[in-house]
């Protein structure tokens, strides 16, 4: 020690006599310099701090010898003769300053020691976390390793269960065929509770701790228990463990379980240094967990994200071809959801070579819900405007079909069915509640197909069927309210009258593909990057 080199370097030019000292460890073969006035008189005195008799040999060598109990070893001190009293009183206060020294020094190599243990333990968990997304799976070991480390005989791993009010337990140790209750939230009398609910440690022995959790600590054991929590953003690796307390709604702050320790060996309580290794280890712990609960949302995330992307080809491989209606007539119809999957639908029937069925529906509301009442409604009506003549019919038909799932979902369908009819000349329809559906003249006029019913849902009204003149050039146009509620980046309404202006000046024989396009176009212009609110849809269809 550097520390002995100098003082006795210090005593040997205060009074001219060299000076050693020199320890034996337990279990050590040979003994250790702690420090020496000079180098010769180290090399002097290491045979007699080697001896089987030191003071016999200090005695033959003409020198002092005094024993000295330095920490966990003993030692001795070598000294060259002499009778100054002043040096006898430097001397007297050189031996406690030495045994000061080693104290500490073995106090120090005890503390490195048991830090040793911990950070052993802190990387040992952080392996063993690391090389899995889930806890529960390695949670026996994680008890094991702590316990071993603390020196605990029982152990549980409690998991939060906040749908149910409860800590559950997903590991134990040392219970044998003792079994481990779930723990309401409300027992505030538990140390689990009350370390989740402070989010830090809790210690407890005797016969408060039988109380705190019998099951453990059996005959009054020591318990510690600990909340599994991550740390906040500001606490870096060298700061404090605390566990900042936030409002229990927070789910960064909520702990996401509780270790709790008991039955140490000896009987002996749980340290200070237990109880922040214990939350060191719950630190690590939460943040492996709630890393854990990222990856398992992401993936989620993703499967989701792949089932309404193929939830979306599916809806859209339900609708029909614009192209079934040739060669009588021709179509262009587009559907754009607001989400992955919409209520929005449409349908065209080649019922005949005379008679064309076209078909439009949304759906209240958008989104999983409403996709799946479409898929219904179309089935229903792909079903039923081939089994019935009028659309009228068609429409009541479809309503009997649905009539229990609108019910249960309080859901409904505004629905337009329109047959053009060329041997006869008309345009029969029935309009359940459907805003949007106009007859285009070639010369830019607009008719609107008014509703005769309420959305089907509403009610059991009788929908009635209309019936007026179809001329060459005329044209079909079904939209939905999705185009008319569109917004712009500062929240207004594209509004139905836009879409009607770019209707009718399309006097030049644009083809539905050409119809469908411009409008679709428009509305792109206004909404611009904006989000859609609604689902959007446009059928056009002729007969030349």
């Amino acid at each position: 020690m550097t520390e002995v080199a100098a003082l006795l370097a210090a005593f040997l030019e205060a009074t001219g006599r060299d000076a050693a000292i020199w320890e034996r460890r337990e279990g050590a073969v040979t003994p250790t310099l702690l420090g020496a006035s000079s180098v010769a008189f180290a090399d002097r005195t290491e045979p007699g701090a080697a001896a089987w008799d030191v003071a016999t040999w200090a005695r033959a060598q003409a020198l002092h010898a005094q024993l000295v109990t330095t920490g966990d070893s003993v030692g001795w001190l070598f000294v060259e003769p002499g009778h100054a009293a002043d040096a006898d009183r430097l001397l007297g206060r050189l031996v406690p300053v030495v045994r000061r020294l080693t104290r500490e020094r073995d106090g120090a190599t005890r503390e490195l020691a048991e830090r040793y243990e911990e950070i052993n333990l802190l990387y040992a968990i952080g392996e063993l976390l690391g090389g899995t997304t889930s806890v529960e799976e390695v949670a026996e070991t994680l008890l094991v390793e702590l316990a071993a480390t603390i020196g605990a005989r029982r152990a549980v791993f409690l998991r939060a269960d906040r749908s149910q009010g409860a800590l559950a337990p997903i590991a134990t140790l040392g219970l044998g065929d003792a079994e481990y209750e779930a723990i309401a939230l409300e027992r505030h009398d538990h140390i689990a509770v009350r370390a989740y609910r402070a989010g830090g440690a809790c210690t407890e022995d005797g016969q408060a701790a039988m109380v705190g959790d019998p099951v453990l600590a059996t005959r009054g054991a020591p318990l510690l228990a600990v909340a599994i929590a991550r740390p906040s953003s500001g606490i870096g690796i060298t700061g404090t463990f605390a566990i900042p307390t936030r409002r229990a709604t927070d789910p960064v702050a909520t702990p996401l379980g509780v270790l709790v320790l008991a039955g140490r060996e000896g009987g002996s309580s749980f340290t200070a240094g237990d109880r922040k290794l214990a939350v060191a280890v719950g630190t690590q712990i939460g943040t492996a967990m709630h890393n854990a609960s990222l990856v398992r949302a992401a993936v989620e995330r993703q499967q989701m994200a792949r089932e309404m992307q193929l939830a979306n080809e599916l809806q859209l491989k339900l609708l029909p071809n614009p192209r079934v209606v040739q060669p009588e007539a021709r179509a262009a119809a587009r559907v754009i959801p607001a989400e992955s999957v919409g209520g929005d639908f449409f349908l065209l029937a080649r019922l005949d070579r005379d008679r064309t069925g076209v078909l439009i529906g949304d759906v209240s509301g958008h989104g999983y819900q409403s996709a799946l009442i479409m898929a219904l409604a179309l089935s229903a009506a792909g079903i039923h405007v081939q089994a019935a003549f009028d659309p009228s019919i068609a429409l009541e038909a479809v309503h009997r079909s649905l009539r229990d799932e609108l019910e249960s979902t309080e859901m409904s369908i505004s629905m337009c069915y329109a047959v053009i009819d060329i041997r006869a000349g008309e345009l029969r329809f029935a309009n359940a509640g459907h805003p949007h559906a106009f007859v285009l003249a070639a010369d830019g006029q607009l008719v609107r197909l008014g509703a005769v019913a309420p959305p089907l849902g509403w009610c059991d009204d009788t929908i009635e069927e209309c019936v007026i003149t179809w001329k060459p050039g005329q044209r079909l146009v079904f939209f939905t309210d999705g185009m008319v509620d569109a917004r712009d980046a500062q929240g207004r309404r594209l509004t139905e009258q836009p879409l009607l202006d770019t209707l009718a000046s399309m006097t030049h024989g644009e083809t539905p593909d050409q119809m469908l396009h411009a409008l679709f176009s428009q509305l792109q212009a206004h909404v611009g990057s904006t989000a859609l609110r609604d689902d959007c849809t446009v059928v056009v269809v002729d007969r030349p």
